[in-house]
């Protein structure tokens, strides 16, 4: 039988909004992670990275700051979900990726896509999971460019 277990970022006993950080399932033989969408702030000051909310301007490498910042986000929570679990959870088990950006011009779409196998390589991983990309969405943090929404598993 499967276990159902809701995870909070940073061992928060309760989210930043009404939804899960993660939900980690055990079944016999596996455990899956699903992170819920990640935006790139910092979770401690909530600050959007690459984002003055002094002047309303980003910087020029925003976008790339923001998708550093997701994956370094997810990092934590698969950690939290190892430690509940037992069972080590990394980057390299990501299954899907679905992913929301704010615009849909080509030239963004080039740059997230050379941040995110940036990411991927400083974590010298070269298989990447399946991933949908969404273009020209409203995010719910007004400022930020994009949200990776993450789906991991390990067989035990």
């Amino acid at each position: 039988m499967a276990e159902i277990h809701r995870l909070f970022a940073d061992g928060r006993l309760e989210g930043s909004g009404p939804f899960s950080d993660a939900v980690v399932i055990e079944a016999p033989g596996l455990v899956q992670v699903k992170l819920a969408g990640i935006a790139g702030f910092d979770p401690v000051s909530h600050a959007i990275a690459g984002y003055d909310p002094h002047n309303g301007t980003y910087a020029p490498e925003a976008l790339e700051q923001q998708v550093a910042a997701i994956f370094a986000q997810a990092e934590r929570l698969l950690a939290v979900a190892s430690e509940r679990t037992g069972v080590t959870v990394t980057m390299a088990d990501l299954m899907e990726a679905v992913c929301f950006l704010r615009e849909d011009y080509p030239l963004t779409v080039r740059r997230f896509n050379d941040a995110y196998v940036e990411e991927f390589a400083r974590r010298e991983i070269g298989d990447y999971p399946a991933r949908t990309t969404v273009l020209g969405v409203t995010l719910p943090e007004p400022n930020a460019l994009v949200e990776i929404r993450f789906e991991a598993a390990v067989t035990t």
